[in-house]
């Protein structure tokens, strides 16, 4: 009598598990989108193994560092989960340094050599040599600025930076994925005036964020559509914004400038299921009720892109199968080598470059 009864309780609360899987409202509304056909890894694009001779440091002692700073010691800094930003020594040492009290993204040094941090909770931060922390920003046009992801400075001291999504925190960006909807936002912070501005709104996932060269002007990538869009910033096209790189064979994460070229990072490669999924809304809505720890692994895989300023995709970087690096989200090229940081990873890295035919 007893294991039946423990039976039937099972079997009642398996029906209702799935009653509430099936009429519990999802937490997205989401739309259909079809997006093109995944282009073959071929010609320029072609799998290879290069970024097997990364150099890795830190490997299991750093909890998701997305993105990387040098400064002109050659120590890295990198924020991690809990909110800490520490130095990464090429000896393999740890220094913890701050703790912003958020989750620092995005980072980068400026001209006085404050490291400016795109902190994903607090907004945009500035930290002196001390590691005295200040809040350039954390509001636009009356609102609290929700996901401060990557940034760029110009020579002016101007701070482009990305706001991912304006509706998801960052803890349910799974969330803005499965949407598709456009909550993205570029914005623009004035060290002179102090005042903060949108630049562009309507994007698929904000992310990185690259002024060029010459500063006429930017590229931000746009995970969620896998593109790269362009905004003028002077001459007759100020003001407007066009598609720069579209249908790639991943999700663009980072992107720097370097020597009149891009790095553009691919945090893994595009899923044909995922794809599919994205053309059937109430699909979505559906999977969006499952726990995370239920969603799919992204698929282990390093890729860095290298592209002119003027358009073509010059040389491609693979880790095939992620077996030293992968989940790359940001690549910053300094001095000769090009250093990483990782989605979730446990590393950061650093590649030596070398002089490669363009293909």
């Amino acid at each position: 009598m007893k294991k039946r009864t423990i039976t039937t309780v099972i079997l009642i609360i398996e029906i209702l598990s799935v009653c509430l899987f099936v009429f519990y409202p999802s937490p997205i509304e989401s739309v259909a989108w079809k997006p093109s056909r995944i282009p073959a890894l071929q010609g320029v694009l072609e799998r290879n193994s290069t970024l097997r001779e990364t150099e890795v440091f830190g490997v299991g002692d750093l909890d998701a560092p997305e993105d990387v700073a040098i400064d002109q010691n050659g120590m890295i800094y990198t924020g991690l989960e809990n909110g800490d930003i520490v130095k990464v020594g090429l000896d393999g040492s740890i220094t913890p340094w701050v703790n912003t009290g958020g989750r620092p993204l995005g980072m980068m040094f400026n001209h006085s050599d404050n490291l400016v941090v795109c902190d994903g909770d607090r907004g945009l931060l500035s930290i002196n040599k001390a590691g005295e922390i200040s809040v350039l920003t954390d509001q636009v046009d009356g609102s609290r600025i929700n996901f401060a992801h990557n940034l760029d400075i110009a020579n002016d001291g101007t701070i482009y930076f990305t706001e991912a999504s304006s509706k998801w925190e960052r803890d349910k960006y799974l969330h803005d994925l499965m949407e598709t909807k456009p909550h993205g936002r570029l914005l623009m912070y004035d060290p002179v005036s102090r005042m903060t501005s949108v630049v562009m709104e309507g994007l698929y996932f904000a992310n990185g964020v690259a002024l060029s060269s010459d500063g006429r002007f930017l590229l931000v990538t746009e995970t969620w559509r896998y593109r790269v869009m362009r905004y003028w910033l002077k001459g007759d096209k100020a003001g407007t914004s066009a598609q720069y790189m579209g249908n790639l064979p991943g999700f663009p994460a980072g992107i720097s400038n370097q020597n009149n070229h891009f790095w553009l990072s691919m945090v893994t490669l595009r899923n044909p299921v995922l794809d599919k999924t994205h053309e059937t809304p109430w699909l979505k809505d559906a999977l969006a009720k499952l726990p995370e720890f239920l969603t799919p692994e992204p698929i282990p895989y390093g890729l860095v892109l290298k592209v002119k300023e003027t358009g073509p995709i010059e040389l491609s970087l693979h880790d095939v199968g992620g077996e030293v690096i992968q989940g790359i989200s940001s690549a910053v090229e300094k001095e000769g080598y090009l250093y990483f940081g990782t989605f979730k990873g446990d590393r950061v890295g650093r590649y030596k470059l070398k002089e490669e035919p363009s293909l």
